[in-house]
């Protein structure tokens, strides 16, 4: 029993540092990330608790040690929050994510999900009538490219992983 959570622990300890790692390699490239599908990642190898913790883990981790410097603290929550609701599709979707419409709608759902919080914490951070407009108008094409980037990215890596994590017995 305690070997099996250390081994749960161990390979969480591994994601949070592959989700960090793979936010930063991407970072140059606005809104085209792999922190969401290794939050989703988390829940679908390790389970619902793990998956919730590991999520928003990566997603805190990748915010608080960014170059670009920590988001504000609503922001800060909004995106723990999103990355603890993608490590929980992990885990309820887990049988269903090896199709790719399927892992493509995951995707769309929780990054729709994942940018109305944020761009709503964003906004509540820095409310006014000049912000307020910012957002929606930006907030839309940047958040149709965030959408259409994870759904491409859910449906290509999903099938793959499974089919070799499968073959590896993990």
């Amino acid at each position: 029993m305690i070997a099996k959570e250390f081994h749960k622990i161990s390979y969480g300890a591994v994601l949070v540092a592959l989700g960090v790692g793979l936010g930063y390699a991407l970072a140059w490239i606005p809104n085209v990330e792999l922190v969401s599908f290794t939050a989703v990642l988390s829940g679908f190898l390790l389970g619902t608790g793990y998956g919730i913790f590991i999520g928003a883990l990566i997603f805190l981790l990748y915010s608080f040690l960014s170059p670009f410097g920590m988001a504000p603290l609503p922001l800060f929550i909004a995106q723990g929050i999103g990355g603890a609701v993608f490590g929980f599709a992990g885990a309820i979707l887990k049988n269903r994510l090896k199709n790719p419409l399927y892992a493509a709608a995951a995707a769309i759902v929780g990054t729709l999900f994942f940018d109305l919080i944020t761009n709503s914490a964003g906004f509540f951070t820095f409310p006014s009538q000049s912000t307020f407009i910012a957002y929606i108008s930006g907030g839309i094409i940047f958040g149709v490219v965030h959408i259409l980037a994870n759904a491409v990215i859910f449906a290509v890596l999903f099938p793959m992983m499974i089919k070799i994590f499968r073959l590896q017995r993990i």
